[in-house]
């Protein structure tokens, strides 16, 4: 374990800063400051929570969260154990009944799911995880700043002059959404690359974890509003993710050899 976790520590860095083109991320210094922007995104999840907790839509199946939080806690240990800014982080997964997203993170190490989408697909151990180093990822990367940020940037500080009422405006209108679709896009591809190397420090099974894009691919296939999702169609996805664990997998065997 420890030896997989020092093979993605060295290819993790190389991926945060490899997956954006020069021109294709926001540059400079963020539009607020990084505790306000988190704490602007934290009360949104708390929002999202009161509301499952007035709805009785929060899952209490005991067995179920059990199930979640030890994935949670070993994709939270990975984190930490390839970025210090989240060495005495502690992360939660809170279920969610028709929460309306797959799963959705948020700064303060939050990740919301939506239980009837892990039924419904079925997802073992090893998908949930990887679906949960990719939100984990969302955080690493710091993309919720960045959206912010954009919004600032689109509408002027002045009109938005706290990340508060960026946040709010931006959820307002369906257009600043539309506007940030490229960064978007780029930003779930960044994920599923660093999520792939959290996963893989996780030491969870791969060919297992793959199966869910082909169970992303079936959910697409009767989706007709797919165009609008930033994620990229599951079948890229999928060569995408396999080709970062492939190359951790030979450093990784490179290293043993060395070692031998």
């Amino acid at each position: 374990m420890k030896r997989c976790i020092a093979v993605a520590l060295l290819f993790f860095g190389g991926v945060c800063l490899a997956q954006f083109p020069p021109d294709g991320r926001p540059q400079g210094r963020a539009a607020y400051p990084e505790s306000e922007a988190a704490a602007a995104w934290r009360g949104l999840a708390a929002s999202y929570v009161r509301t499952a907790l007035k709805d009785q839509t929060l899952d209490k199946d005991p067995a179920f969260n059990a199930r979640v939080d030890a994935v949670m806690a070993a994709v939270g240990a990975a984190v930490a154990a390839i970025d210090p800014r989240f060495a005495y982080a502690s992360w939660k997964a809170i279920l969610i009944e028709d929460f309306g997203h797959g799963a959705a993170a948020f700064p303060g190490e939050t990740i919301l799911v939506d239980a009837k989408f892990v039924r419904t697909l079925q997802l073992n151990d090893d998908e949930l995880a990887l679906i949960l180093a990719h939100e984990a990822a969302h955080v690493v990367a710091g993309h919720a700043t960045m959206k912010l940020s954009f919004m600032a940037e689109f509408l002027g500080k002045e009109k938005v002059p706290t990340a508060g009422t960026a946040l709010m405006e931006f959820l307002a209108k369906d257009s600043y959404a539309a506007a940030f679709h490229p960064t978007a896009q780029l930003q779930e591809r960044e994920a599923d690359a660093v999520g792939a190397a959290i996963y893989f420090a996780t030491g969870y099974d791969t060919q297992r974890a793959l199966r869910l894009f082909d169970k992303l691919a079936l959910l697409e296939s009767g989706e007709a509003g797919a165009v609008t999702d930033a994620h990229d169609p599951a079948a890229i996805r999928k060569q995408a993710v396999c080709a970062v664990i492939a190359e951790l997998q030979r450093i990784h065997a490179r290293r043993d050899s060395v070692r031998r």
